[in-house]
């Protein structure tokens, strides 16, 4: 393996994330709601609606956060290679958070289904990328060549 691959999750996922973070900016994220929790369209307006917004702000912030961490890792990402499992427990979390949502909060089920299926993608990826890198790192002259 070679920093090729990780590179391209980190630009993958950092983008990712920073669309995600302009996707849920209160300017832009009714609409998306919207879609989310069909009840939002049903007269769920004034504070309650600037409550929502604001509670999924902080969820793009976050992402945001880790996605400008993820690019500014692509000038050495063997280095910084451990925002991977991050990435992977944050998709974990998210996709729990998506069947809780399509289970229990009324979330539509296509966009829950696609949003999962999104998680799982990450997931899987991360996951494999981090096996690779743990694979790498364990071999002595690679660590070695990795200081030098």
């Amino acid at each position: 393996m070679n920093d090729k691959a990780i590179r391209w999750f980190l630009a993958a996922i950092g983008i990712f994330y920073l669309l995600n973070f302009l996707g849920l900016l209160p300017a832009r994220s009714a609409a998306v709601l919207m879609l989310m929790y069909p009840s939002v369209g049903n007269g769920f307006q004034g504070e309650l609606m600037m409550l929502l917004q604001d509670a999924w702000l902080v969820v793009g912030m976050q992402l945001g956060a880790v996605g400008v961490l993820a690019l500014w890792a692509l000038r050495e990402p063997i280095r910084y290679a451990g925002i991977i499992p991050v990435v992977v427990f944050i998709e974990i979390f998210d996709a729990m958070w998506d069947v809780y949502s399509m289970v229990l909060s009324s979330e539509t089920l296509w966009f829950g289904l696609t949003t999962l299926a999104i998680h799982l993608v990450w997931i899987i990826w991360g996951i494999s990328l981090w096996r690779q890198v743990g694979d790498r790192l364990s071999q002595p002259r690679a660590v070695d060549a990795e200081r030098n």
